[in-house]
């Protein structure tokens, strides 16, 4: 089971020297593309479409993931953002419109069907999402599982190509290879002042935060160092440096405990590890060389 082997195919689609000049794009799904890679290619027989269709599932979740970028860039005035946000545009469009190009070339109708539906199941549980955060009835733990549902709604299109006896580990391993990515990025966008906002931090703070921390939370009312000293009082790093540490945990127990064949269950472990453990992957290497 290789690490890359989906997004090598994806970059003649996603790297392209405009858009790298102007602007940057979110992280490629290379997690969820090789696990659904990997179980499509478990199906008996075996789905011939299996690359393809892990391929236009990344493409479609890097343009609705384009798109978000846009909507939570702080908008700054200047020519350059104005482009990288227009790039951004006609980026997701590309991306999100070559997974039609390329089941139609493959004849492959029904899965253009379950993709599309998959996208009209994600923009509505964002609207649920969004209407939420208007009401401020959100919450850390809610908007955690919201963002790990959306992150796997595209993924979960092709379960009926799946080996039966296969679709319960997939959706347990999808659910927490999903958990913890999306924690390792809250965690990185903690560090950024002009990322606060929306995010498991702020939801966290809001909970809980004083009437007056929440007052100026619903105003927008406070700076740079009122976030620090709300980073700092409600111990946020630690928070989801914890976070990450226990999903890393549940991780490494669910490889371990997976009902699969003891050979898949090396290969998942081992492709886990690379992206997730590479310290300890890079520990077990040299112990077995010495």
């Amino acid at each position: 089971m290789k690490g890359n082997h989906i997004s090598q195919l994806a970059k003649r689609y996603v790297e392209h020297d405009m858009i790298q000049a102007h602007t940057d794009l979110p992280a490629f799904p290379n997690a969820r593309a090789e696990l659904l890679f990997a179980f499509l290619n478990r199906s008996k027989p075996a789905d011939e479409h299996s690359e393809l269709y892990a391929l236009v599932t990344s493409l479609v979740q890097v343009g609705l993931d384009t798109h978000d970028m846009i909507e939570m860039a702080s908008v700054q005035g200047n020519d350059r953002n104005l482009r990288s946000r227009q790039l951004k545009v006609l980026a997701g469009d590309y991306f999100s419109s070559r997974f039609y190009n390329l089941l139609a070339q493959a004849g492959q109708i029904e899965a253009i069907q379950s993709l599309s539906q998959a996208v009209c199941n994600v923009n509505r549980l964002k609207m649920t999402m969004v209407d939420k955060m208007k009401q401020w009835t959100m919450t850390a733990e809610e908007y955690l599982r919201t963002c790990v549902s959306l992150k796997k709604i595209l993924f979960q299109s092709f379960n009926e190509r799946l080996s039966a006896k296969d679709v319960p580990a997939w959706e347990v391993l999808l659910d927490h290879v999903t958990e913890l990515e999306v924690m390792e990025q809250e965690k990185e966008r903690a560090e950024h002042f002009g990322r606060f906002v929306g995010s498991w931090s702020y939801w966290h703070v809001w909970q809980q935060g004083t009437e007056e921390e929440r007052r100026k939370l619903k105003q927008s009312a406070f700076d740079m160092s009122f976030w620090h000293t709300l980073m700092s009082k409600y111990e946020v790093h630690e928070q989801l440096a914890y976070q990450v540490r226990a999903a890393q945990d549940k991780l490494q127990t669910i490889v371990s405990t997976l009902p699969v064949d003891s050979v898949m269950k090396q290969r998942l472990g081992s492709f886990l590890s690379s992206i997730y453990f590479p310290s300890a992957q890079a520990r077990s290497a040299s112990v077995q060389q010495s």
